[in-house]
């Protein structure tokens, strides 16, 4: 039976003459089995090589041993692969299928790719970090260079909105995919908490019936769950596969490959198995709905696997492996009300990601990363963070121009902070380097002793010094021959947390008890209480792992450190720093000194007698933290304050913003600072005349406008000098004995006639008689009540029948 895909042959060979070609073709039309073949054998690219781009490494080796089947050749003549630490080519191989980030690696040694005539983007849809940029540098290449390079960009879904912006010109066609009826079942677990064991029962209901399962899970822990609750209930023709990316190539081609007559195949699955890989033997889909991932923490400088639903393209790719070879049957852990709110697309990588590692591969071709054609550009977050880092590094000056030393790390095609490591341990010799390249390949690989009782690191270098076979050996004698010079046979892992110091600066870590410890980043890692690392007070974290939201981050491998090593290796980051603590009991300030790296402590000094220069950072500090409203400004102060805040409103100036409390906080150094030079105690502090203080910040004519508009004082009818009170609400109370203030017919205003008094009239032992905004209505009205009891009580003091045209006074009758 011939594929579909079959049907656009003709066309497809004619446009990749002249144009980069897009394809959208579904699971089963043949695209990525049988158009590779195609450009082989087209006369145009005779005698040329064609690199095909795969994002997983599983489907790399099936389809490349696929391919050189159908030719009659092993993998490695015609068809080889490529994929990082294992490799089959030869001097024949014309088709070269490989990993994304390889494609990079040879941009960036031969940028004309001149023995290349196609490049194929196959899963485009995937949106992997670095195919997006692979295809941007391609891009750039093809208009620099290459304009007889093509360019074929296939998926089984594309949104080709996005691509016909850096493909405006690519010719598009669509191919029918080979597929049959599926029958669609939704089950919803009752529960969250409960949807293993409720999916372990739907598998078990799909393996009465005919064909083979492939189920779908988030990641491997929960694969490993599920095969531990079915592998003691299934028949004893049933196969169980487990496929997921750290398994081993054994275990995942046995996954794909047919199985003998009678049996019939189990596959647990990650998203692995959505795309490029065909499983045989399988026409039944279970597929719990979840994914797991890696989503990169700018601000904890994390990559966390979050676990999280799926897309709905995503749900089409599995449920199409149903019916690839007949009829199948797909059976989703979710509602069909469910499946109409899903996302219909994942979110591209590079949206995601760390992109400090794209960034430098970017400086390395000549330019930054937003200047080129990227189908989605990161967030000015993410290019923020990652210039910090590469700037820290040195791979980039201030301008964002690649270094030698950059240079160098690009070369290594490893993250930066690695490669920073490496590069420097080459300069303290063999053994160094030798040390670095085994801790990179490490941190780059699955741990070896997963199950030991500790996270030290260097007792992985010292187990692998004994398993010299073991591939994360072959990897970092990969990076020892990079940098010219092969793995020294003498090493000492002690050393470890000195150089992991090159690469994670930011992950030294200070303990705080009960295994938790504070990294020098700011944010916290716990340990196992158990393991003998929680001995050290200090500890390099080289591998951080999200747990969980809010909680504390889990350490990985990890190096022991002591104090003498970080100043070492590590004090051109320290910062020196003044800190204060204010003791009520005595009022008065005790300063320590502090070392710091980043946020941990690393000395802390009482000063006894700071100098003059040292009391002012002290007190900026406190009262940083203490804020404004703790200072004894004294009611004379807190008055003034009140007064100049009516100013702003009621006579618009000065500028109402500078003169909140945030305003006088940051401004502090202006006004406050430069007199608390000898000010030690609580009781100094509150001498200060802060009403000067703070019309300093006035000039002379602001000044005068509030002393007249919004005086202290109100002279009253009876001749006395009163003190106005300026209240926190805005309010300003005149408190008077009400025999001042006869012959007064109105009541006073304040901020040329803007603010009203509130009067407070009181008794001749002022006490409170009455309060009134309106002196006017008073007089006219209660005051003959307050006159008919007055008169009994204060029988010696004047009250007039007509208040409002009465003299005021400040005597008895008999003195008047």
């Amino acid at each position: 039976m011939s594929l579909p895909v079959v049907s656009i042959k003709s066309r497809l060979l004619e446009e990749i003459d002249h144009s980069n070609v897009i394809l959208s073709a579904p699971p089963g039309a043949g695209k990525s089995t049988v158009i590779p073949l195609w450009l082989l054998a087209h006369p145009r690219f005779k005698n040329k090589k064609i690199l095909m781009l795969q994002p997983r490494r599983v489907a790399v080796r099936a389809i490349a041993g696929y391919l050189a089947s159908q030719l009659g050749e092993p993998v490695g003549q015609t068809v080889g692969y490529r994929i990082r630490g294992e490799s089959k080519t030869s001097h024949n191989t014309r088709l070269e299928i490989l990993t994304e980030g390889l494609l990079t690696r040879k941009l960036q040694q031969n940028p004309e790719l001149a023995d290349t005539a196609v490049v194929i983007f196959d899963e485009f849809h995937e949106r992997n970090l670095h195919s997006d940029f692979a295809l941007a540098l391609c891009l750039e290449s093809q208009a620099a260079l290459r304009d007889d390079l093509r360019l074929l960009v296939m998926s089984a879904t594309l949104d080709e909105l996005g691509l016909e912006a850096v493909l405006p010109d690519a010719a598009r066609l669509q191919s029918e995919g080979r597929s049959f009826p599926i029958e669609y079942h939704y089950h919803v677990p009752p529960s969250a908490q409960q949807w293993l064991p409720f999916m372990a029962n739907i598998i078990r209901q799909a393996l009465a019936l005919e064909g083979g399962v492939l189920a779908f899970l988030p990641g491997a822990g929960e694969i490993r769950k599920l095969a531990e609750l079915l592998s003691s209930q299934l028949d004893s023709n049933v196969r169980l596969h487990c496929l997921y990316g750290e398994l081993g190539k054994q275990a995942q081609m046995a996954a794909v490959a047919p199985l003998p007559a009678g049996m019939k195949k189990l596959v647990l699955a990650t998203n692995i198995a959505e795309t490029s890989l065909t499983i045989e033997d399988i026409s039944q889909v279970v597929d719990c709905g979840l994914e797991k991932v890696a989503r990169f923490d700018l601000n904890q400088g994390v990559t966390h696997l979050n676990t999280q639903r799926i897309s709905q393209a995503s749900a089409t790719q599995r449920a199409g492996r149903a019916g690839r070879t007949g009829a199948g049957i797909c059976y989703r852990l979710w509602g069909q009300e469910q499946q109409a709110r899903m996302a219909t697309q994942s979110q591209p990588q590079v949206l995601l990601a760390d992109i400090a590692p794209l960034m430098l591969e970017a400086a390395a071709w000549g330019t930054e990363l937003t200047a080129l054609p990227l189908l989605d550009p990161p967030s000015l977050a993410q290019l923020a963070q990652g210039r910090k880092l590469l700037e820290q590094l040195q791979a980039v000056d201030a301008g964002g121009r690649i270094t030698s030393h950059g240079k160098a790390m690009c070369q290594l095609g490893c993250h930066p902070r690695l490669a920073n490591m490496m590069l420097h341990a080459k300069q303290q010799g063999p053994s160094s380097l030798t040390l670095a390249c085994i801790l990179a390949a490490l941190l780059e690989s699955k741990d070896p002793l997963k199950n030991a009782h500790t996270l030290c690191i260097n007792e992985r270098v010292d187990w692998l010094q004994r398993h010299r076979q073991d591939p994360i050996m072959q990897l970092a004698s990969s990076w020892a021959r990079r940098l010219d010079s092969p793995l020294a046979a003498d090493l000492n892992s002690a050393d470890a947390g000195q150089l992991l110091m090159l690469a994670f600066p930011d992950r030294i870590a200070k303990a705080r008890g009960a295994g938790r410890y504070l990294l020098a980043r700011g944010i916290g890692v716990k340990l196992d209480e158990r393991d003998p690392l929680c001995a050290n007070e200090y500890l390099l974290v080289a591998d951080l792992i999200q747990t969980g939201s809010g909680a504390d981050i889990r350490a990985g491998l990890t190096a022991p450190l002591a104090l003498r090593v970080i100043e070492e290796g590590a004090g051109h980051l320290f910062e020196e720093q003044l800190s204060s603590d204010w003791h009520e009991d005595v009022g008065q300030i005790r300063a320590r000194k502090l070392l710091k790296l980043g946020n941990i402590v690393l000395r802390n000094e009482v000063m006894a007698n700071p100098g003059k220069a040292q009391l002012g950072q002290i007190w900026a500090s406190l009262l940083s933290q203490k804020g404004v409203s703790w200072l004894p400004l004294g009611e004379a102060g807190l008055q003034f304050l009140r007064r100049v805040r009516l100013a702003c409103e009621f006579l618009g100036q000065p500028e109402r913003a500078e003169w909140t409390d945030d305003a006088l906080l940051d401004s502090l150094a202006d006004w406050l600072i430069p007199y608390l030079d000898e000010v030690r105690t609580f009781k100094q502090l509150q001498a200060l005349d802060f009403v000067s203080l703070l019309r300093n910040r006035l000039d002379w004519n602001c000044s005068s406008l509030i002393d007249n508009a919004l005086p202290t004082h109100l002279t009253v009818p009876s001749g006395s000098r009163c003190k106005l009170d300026y209240q926190e609400d805005g309010q300003v109370t005149l408190a008077v004995r009400m025999q001042e203030m006869y012959g007064l017919a109105s009541t006073p205003r304040l901020a040329e006639g803007r603010i009203e008094l509130v009067i407070e009239l009181l008794s001749p032992a002022r006490r409170p008689l009455q309060k009134t905004r309106d002196l006017a209505g008073f007089w006219a009205g209660s005051y003959k009540e307050v006159q008919k009891e007055m008169k009994g009580r204060y029988p010696k003091h004047f009250w007039p029948d007509d208040p409002a045209t009465a003299q005021a006074t400040t005597r008895t009758k008999k003195a008047m």
